[in-house]
This record gives C-alpha cells, structure tokens and sequence, in this order.
C-alpha cells in the first residue's frame, strides 16, 4: 500500500529536467550549422535564407513562429557572428527572409 500512496507524491518537473536546450537553441544551431558556416567556408561575404529553409530542413510541422524569434533575436547574431542586413516578410511566416553579413 506504501509504494502505491508514493505513485502520487512524484516530484514535479522542473524546466531544468526536461531537456538541456531549447528549441530556439535547436533552432539556431541548425541555422549556423547548414547556412553560416558553409557560406564561411566557402569565402561567401553575406549568406541568405528563410523561416520555410529553416522550418523544413528540422522538420517542424507549424512551427514558424519559433523559427522567426530564435532567429530574430540578438542571441542568434552573437552565436553565429553574424551580423543582419536585411530582414524581409511577416514576423512570424514562411515567408520571412534574413540576410546577413559574415
């Protein structure tokens, strides 16, 4: 009876159980890994993509939003040494397009 009556007082889970990252760290590296680094690489002075490059590529289903607001915001610029030129389309679509300086 003791054991079952434990069943019930589990400890809560805590963002820190969870996972070490977040999705917006996900987010980030991938677009470092796949976009700036190879652009770096290959000598490229500015590198181009978009929220549907960055969604499809993690193979997210609706996730937009999160992709346009890890790559929006300075902790990404910082991260990947880059700087922004050009931010294009809606805030939080498909259809928005970054360009930035290496």
């Amino acid at each position: 009876m003791r054991g079952i009556m434990f069943k019930f007082f589990r400890k809560p889970v805590t963002s820190n159980d969870k996972k070490d990252h977040s999705d917006a760290d996900e987010i980030r590296k991938f677009a470092k890994t796949t976009f700036i680094t190879p652009a770096r690489q290959r000598g490229d002075k500015t590198v181009a993509f978009s929220a549907s490059d960055v969604h499809d590529g993690l193979g997210y289903k609706a996730r937009y939003p999160a992709v346009c607001s890890a790559i929006d915001a300075k902790k990404f610029c910082e991260f990947a040494r880059v700087k922004l030129n050009k931010r294009t389309g809606p805030k939080g679509g498909a259809g928005a397009k970054w360009i930035f300086s290496l």
